[in-house]
C-alpha cells in the first residue's frame, strides 16, 4: 500500500470536530459503516452538492471522491479543495478514461473511492441511468463494491432550486459485493445490481411517508427543470415566483408546497416528476415533426458564452452570442457544431452546458444561466430518432 496521504488525517479531524454538527444542521442521519476489509469502491445516488459530506460521515474509513471537472476551475477554492480532499477529476460531457485510471490506481494502492454512478444530480427526483462503464470499472478494480442510497436529498435540495429546504435526509448501506462475487457477474449484471440498489423516487417515497421540507421561495428556479408549459405549449415561459410556478405565456399558476407537490386549479401535474415525463414525451413528438424542417431553430437562448476547456482546467473564450439548436447543428454566435460530431453533453450546476466535439471539450454558460437541460434532452432525443 502506498504511504498514507494527509487527506486521511484531515478527514478524521473534520469528522471528529465538526462532522456531527454539520449533519445535524443539514438534517442528515445514517449509521456509520465499516462494511469491508480492503479497498472499497463505493457508489451512491446523487441529489445534493453536500452528498460527499454525507458519505464521509456514513463510513468509518476515509474515501476519495470522483468530482466534476468544473470544480477545479474555481481558483482559490479549487486549490483548497484539492489540498484538503484531493478529489479525482472527471470531465462531464465526454468519456474520461483518465478518471477511470485514477480510480483504479487509488484502489490498487489500498484507498477507498466513492463515485456517484449517475454522474448527474436528478432534476425529477428519480434516480437517473447508471454510467455504462461502471460495472466494468467495478469488476476491474478487484475491490469490494458497496452500494449506498440517500433518500430525502432531492426534496431538501432540488437540483433546480435556488434555496435549500429543511427536512430529513437519510442514508443507508444497501449491499456489499465481494471481489469474488463481482468476478462471477458480467458488466451488465453489475450495472443492473447497482441501478436496483440506488433507485429512489422522491415522490413515491412521499406517498408512503409524507415529510415536510420547509423553506422560503420554494418554487424559484423550477424553470431550470421544467421548460414546456402544458397549457399553452410555450418554451421557456415557466418561472418560479416565491412559492408559485407561473407561465408568462398563458398565466398558468401552481403553488409548490413544502411537501414537494404542486397544488391549485391550474396545476396540470402534482409533481415535477410527472410534469417532466410529459415534457419528455412532448419533446419527442415535436422533434419528429421538426425533422421536416431541419434548419429551423428549435431552442434558443441569447447572450451565451462559448469556452474551450483544456486538460489543465483552464479555459479560453471562443465565441459569444445566441445559443441555438436545430435538427442539424448546435451554434453559439457564429460557431456551429454538427450534432453528429457532439459525442456527449451534460449540465453542470443548474444550467451550464459541457460537451465534447472531436478531441475538444467546450462549455456554454451565461449569467443567469439558461435552462441547459432542454439541450441535453434534445440531443438525447435526436440520437434516438436517427
Amino acid at each position: 500500500m502506498a504511504a498514507r496521504k494527509p487527506q486521511i488525517a484531515i478527514h478524521r479531524f473534520l469528522k471528529c470536530t465538526i462532522g456531527g454538527l454539520v449533519c445535524r444542521f443539514l438534517g442528515f442521519s445514517s449509521a456509520c459503516y465499516a462494511p469491508a476489509a480492503g479497498p472499497m469502491l463505493i457508489v451512491s445516488n446523487h441529489n445534493a452538492d453536500l452528498d460527499p459530506v454525507f458519505l464521509s460521515m456514513a463510513f468509518q474509513e476515509h474515501m476519495y471522491f470522483v468530482a466534476s471537472e468544473h470544480i477545479f476551475r474555481w481558483g482559490f477554492w479549487s486549490r483548497l479543495i484539492v489540498a484538503l480532499f484531493d478529489p479525482i477529476s472527471r470531465s462531464k460531457g465526454m468519456t474520461d478514461a483518465r478518471a477511470a485510471l485514477q480510480i483504479l490506481r487509488r484502489l490498487k494502492n489500498g484507498y477507498n473511492v466513492c463515485l456517484f454512478a449517475e454522474g448527474n444530480r436528478s432534476y425529477s427526483g428519480v434516480t437517473g441511468p447508471i454510467f455504462a462503464a461502471t460495472g466494468k470499472l467495478a469488476r476491474a478494480s478487484r475491490a469490494s463494491l458497496v452500494t449506498y442510497r440517500i433518500r430525502g436529498g432531492y426534496l431538501a435540495t432540488p437540483r433546480w432550486a435556488l434555496r435549500r429546504r429543511h427536512g430529513p435526509v437519510h442514508g443507508e448501506l444497501v449491499q456489499v459485493y465481494s471481489p469474488e462475487q463481482l468476478r462471477a457477474m458480467t458488466d451488465e449484471q453489475v450495472n443492473a445490481a447497482i441501478a436496483a440498489d440506488l433507485y429512489e423516487d422522491a415522490f413515491e417515497r412521499q406517498a408512503c411517508d409524507m415529510q415536510p421540507y420547509s423553506g422560503k421561495r420554494l418554487a424559484e428556479g423550477v424553470e431550470y427543470a421544467l421548460y414546456l408549459c402544458p397549457r399553452c405549449g410555450g418554451i421557456g415561459t415557466l418561472h418560479g415566483e416565491g412559492d408559485t410556478l407561473v407561465c408568462s405565456g398563458c398565466g398558468l399558476r401552481a403553488r409548490y408546497t413544502e411537501y414537494g407537490f404542486f397544488e391549485g386549479e391550474d396545476a396540470p401535474f402534482s409533481n415535477v416528476r410527472d410534469w417532466d415525463a410529459w415534457q419528455d414525451a412532448e419533446l419527442s413528438r415535436r422533434m419528429e415533426r421538426a425533422a421536416e424542417t431541419p434548419e429551423r431553430t428549435f431552442f434558443s437562448d441569447p447572450e451565451q458564452t462559448l469556452l474551450r476547456l483544456d486538460q489543465a482546467h483552464g479555459s479560453r473564450r471562443v465565441d459569444r452570442g445566441t445559443l441555438s439548436v436545430n435538427m442539424r447543428t448546435l451554434s453559439v454566435g457564429k460557431t456551429a457544431f454538427p450534432l453528429e460530431n457532439i459525442a456527449d453533453m451534460a449540465v453542470c450546476g443548474r444550467g451550464k452546458l459541457v460537451f465534447s466535439s472531436g478531441a475538444e471539450q467546450y462549455e456554454i454558460s451565461s449569467k443567469p444561466p439558461c435552462c441547459g437541460r432542454k439541450y441535453t434532452a434534445f440531443l438525447q432525443k435526436w440520437r434516438e430518432l436517427r
